[in-house]
């Protein structure tokens, strides 16, 4: 039983210098980047580091604003027709990739008053964007900075989940390292897109569930339970990959909720349950009587940060909430009306005062377009991946890209960003995610057969369906890979459903957890993807588990001894091994992730995947 917060927490002096160091080291990373080591090639002359830093503008001079406020943005695509929309007062100035979209409606959220504009993702990502636009002006630094901030937040995040999943900071250390040292998440952490924002109140909803989970008394229950409705209202009002968590807690906390029935109704099941499970039978008195209304309360919380956040967007009339009706793959734009939202406000005597009710409807309306714009949208794009691609990093997205010298030349000097994984983090968690399953489900023959088998042939079915039914990514249209892939669908389905039931009444939570966040961040994605293309970084809240996975396997080999006659050989090795081989793959793909100039060769060297 650990009393007060500080017990509850569990946190030492020795791991909060830990989150702080890594915290430090990835801001560095992110802001100083590209980075480079003169010292290496001129070590008598010159500074011994030079950096361009964060702010770099890779496609142009920085911006300037005419007249007053923010510039409104660059030239846009508009939504429906497609055509182009120049605006006069600002120039193209070093954006990369969607950089054109959400700095600029971060900028639009600061003018006085705020101006239009239709984005189906939630507004809270660009509300955080804006503070350093509003204090250095409308320039590459300041739009770039909340998400370095965030991405760095997220690296200490990393080291608390996973000191909360497993007392052992070997392996928390290496996951928060895993993460920090990726190239999905260094990209993301270095662009203006609002992608690393949303995955950070996602890792943060992850910490405190587990919070929630481990509560013992009544009001660690109670208080872990509110500030996680408070953390998942901030996690979907930033975007919806929010409900990958959700879901994830929702399906651990019912079975936990049930699980004296579970075993009481399928004798079975006890079977592959540890004994003395008394951390349930704290929990469930922890929670009393009135747990369910407790949720219920949680939900409305979730749903009024939701709406809160869009306080802002609000206080504007909007003519620009598209209604999307139909999509064709071969034309630019989408089939659909254009409708206009009032400012929700209503007349009190002389007074104007606003209007809740007006405003929920509002906020509903524009939610409903937003999914209508995710469900028609169809077509391809050169960049864009199908969802069974992710785990191997296949087809990443080309942010940026620059031919620095002659095009005559023999060995041009180009420069590129793409978000490429750290093939050492998303290629050996494969295994390690494999070896999490094969641990999940220990026990009687008949439950590794059911479980492991179950879930790994439907998904090997779901991808070969789904393959051969997928026309190219560049076409676009909709994919219809047949009844075969349903069944296989639900048959995956089925799999998470044994994996929780696992996490509940056995002692195996930590690799069960992480083969469900996983499963989860992965499968949100398949139906949507049947219309519209999708792209790597979607798989970034994958990204998370998969250094989870990677880690926990190497701290299991770190400790682990094998007898081989009447020698005892250490496996610790491996595991050092693990780790190296994340640091060289971050030093060799450092260059294609912040732009660093090299020759051809060098660069084609390092695409290791279809980056093209």
């Amino acid at each position: 039983m650990r009393a007060g917060l500080r017990g509850f927490l569990a946190l030492q002096r020795r791991d909060l210098v830990v989150v702080l160091a890594l915290f430090a080291a990835s801001m560095f990373i992110r802001f100083a980047s590209p980075i480079f080591p003169n010292f290496l090639s001129n070590p008598l002359g010159g500074a011994p580091l030079v950096t361009w830093g964060i702010g770099h503008p890779y496609n142009g001079g920085e911006c300037t604003a005419s007249g007053s406020g923010v510039p409104i943005g660059p030239p846009s695509r508009d939504v429906l027709s497609g055509q182009v929309v120049n605006h006069s007062d600002v120039k193209q100035c070093g954006f990369v990739f969607d950089e054109i979209y959400f700095p600029v409606d971060a900028a639009k959220d600061l003018r006085q008053p705020a101006e239009s504009y239709f984005d189906p993702e939630p507004p809270l990502a660009k509300l955080l964007m804006a503070p350093p636009i509003a204090a250095m002006g409308f320039q590459t630094w300041s739009w770039r900075t909340s998400t370095a901030i965030f991405g760095s937040l997220l690296v200490g995040l990393m080291y608390l989940i996973a000191l909360r999943l497993r007392r052992d900071r070997w392996f928390a250390t290496a996951a928060a390292l895993f993460v920090s040292l990726d190239g999905l998440a260094l990209v993301e952490s270095r662009t203006g897109v609002i992608d690393i924002i949303a995955i950070f109140f996602v890792a943060l909803f992850y910490y405190v569930f587990l919070l929630h989970w481990q509560a013992r008394t009544r009001r660690q229950w109670r208080a872990t339970l509110y500030v996680m409705a408070l953390v998942a209202g901030l996690a979907f009002a930033a975007k919806l990959t929010a409900l990958a968590p959700l879901v994830v807690a929702a399906a651990l906390i019912a079975a936990r909720g049930v699980s004296p029935w579970i075993g009481g109704l399928i004798p079975a099941v006890r079977r592959i349950a540890g004994r003395g499970r008394h951390e349930v039978v704290l929990w469930r008195e922890a929670a009393g009587g009135f747990a369910v209304l407790h949720y219920v309360g949680a939900l409305l919380i979730v749903g009024a940060i939701f709406c809160a956040s869009f306080s802002r967007y609000l206080t504007v009339v909007h003519p620009d909430v598209y209604r999307f009706t139909a999509c064709n793959p071969t034309t630019v734009g989408l089939t659909g009306t254009a409708e206009t939202l009032q400012v929700p406000t209503v007349k009190v005597g002389s007074l104007t005062l606003p209007d809740p009710v007006k405003a929920v409807g509002n906020i509903a309306d524009i939610s409903s377009a937003s999914l209508q714009y995710h469900e028609q949208e169809c077509h391809g794009h050169p960049y864009s991946s199908r969802w069974y691609t992710w785990p191997i990093t296949f087809h990443p997205v080309l942010f940026y890209y620059d031919q620095v010298s002659s095009a005559t030349a023999d060995n041009p000097t180009v420069s590129s960003i793409t978000d490429m994984g750290n093939p050492a983090v998303w290629w050996l968690s494969i295994f390690a995610l494999l070896a999490c399953v094969w641990r999940v489900t220990r026990g009687p023959p008949w439950w590794r057969v059911v479980s492991a088998l179950l879930g790994l042939s439907s998904l090997a079915v779901m991808i070969v369906t789904f393959h051969a039914a997928s026309p190219p990514d560049t076409a676009g249209g909709l994919v219809k890979p047949g009844a075969l892939f349903i069944v296989a669908f639900a048959g995956v389905l089925i799999f998470a459903a044994l994996v929780t039931v696992s996490a509940v009444v056995s002692r195996r939570f930590v690799p069960a957890f992480i083969v469900l966040g996983y499963v989860a961040s992965w499968m949100m994605w398949v139906v949507g993807n049947e219309r519209r293309v999708l792209f790597f970084y979607h798989a970034l809240g994958m990204l998370l588990f998969a250094a989870l996975a990677l880690a926990y396997v190497l701290a299991g080999l770190r400790n682990t001894v094998l007898q081989v006659g009447s020698r005892r050989i250490a496996v610790a090795p491996v595991a050092w091994a693990g780790v190296i081989a994340v640091v060289a793959g971050f030093v060799f793909f450092y260059p294609v992730w912040t732009a660093v100039p090299m020759p051809s060769t060098d660069h084609q060297m390092r695409l290791w995947v279809d980056a093209w």
